[in-house]
């Protein structure tokens, strides 16, 4: 099951169809929970991987967070690595903020209902096809400081099981003008420092989940997450890049229909 779960994760946290939807949908069909933490080690796996693929773009990154910090203000003058420095802060407000005020008994209302979770696939297959025919002519530093917080208040929707956390924001990052491919990579750097503030939420779990799960069963699930996340990262980038984004919008709609029928029966 763990291994399931670590496929399931490296495909559906990647791919915009909405990992914490097909989550629900397993707890909901399956009738199996599996621990906060445990779904947090397989995004750390997914967190390796991505670290690697932007390694060149984290350097840069990490180069340039003290001299952004220091000209804080004089935002004018930022050059381009510091720009993206400073707008992955901006989004990453919202996004923690979104993420606090929603607690899990909040969120776990979506969970046990399918035509919410079916509902929320609809609005992300929805989004996605209406980001296909958006001139793409920007790179990431044209954002905006309006356009960040945007892009962070989408991501920290995605605490809702159905939207999809890439689906969204590589979307209005493609409405908004930004080219597929940055926008692609964008998506994926601010994924970094969400995964990594619902990490250290949950470290005061970790006992009860090695207990509950077992630490095989964690390292097999994390080993699946990795794996899984390669595959897929670079299947998502080629279906960017081949301007095939929007192929994933029939999966959302007919996931989504089937669950919100079959909850109306």
């Amino acid at each position: 099951m763990a291994i399931f779960l670590g496929i399931l994760q490296g495909i559906t946290e990647w791919l915009p169809i909405s990992s914490s939807g097909h989550l629900a949908i397993f707890q909901h069909y399956f009738d199996e929970e599996p621990p906060i933490l445990f779904d947090v080690i397989l995004h750390l796996g997914s967190l390796i991987v991505v670290s690697y693929i932007l390694r060149h773009e984290i350097r840069e990154f990490a180069g340039a967070i003290p001299s952004t910090l220091k000209n804080l203000n004089n935002l004018n003058n930022f050059k381009d690595e510091e720009k993206v420095v400073f707008l992955v802060i901006i989004v990453s407000i919202p996004t923690a903020f979104i993420g606090l005020l929603f607690d899990g008994e909040i969120i776990s209302r979506f969970y046990d209902k399918m035509y919410l979770v079916g509902s929320c696939l609809i609005v992300t297959g929805t989004i996605i096809w209406y980001s296909k025919d958006i001139n793409h002519s920007l790179d990431v530093k044209d954002l905006s400081s309006l356009h960040a917080f945007y892009i962070g208040v989408f991501q920290g929707l995605s605490i809702l099981p159905g939207i999809s956390r890439s689906g969204i924001t590589i979307s209005f990052l493609r409405i908004f003008g930004v080219e597929p491919i940055k926008a692609a990579k964008f998506s994926f750097l601010i994924f970094i420092p969400a995964i990594l503030g619902a990490t250290l939420l949950k470290l005061n779990q970790a006992g009860s989940t090695l207990e509950e799960v077992g630490f095989i069963s964690i390292l097999l699930g994390f080993l699946a997450s990795v794996i899984s996340s390669f595959f897929s990262i670079k299947i998502l980038l080629k279906l960017i890049n081949n301007q095939q984004f929007h192929y994933f919008t029939p999966y959302c709609l007919i996931i989504g229909l089937i669950l919100i029928l079959e909850s109306l029966i």
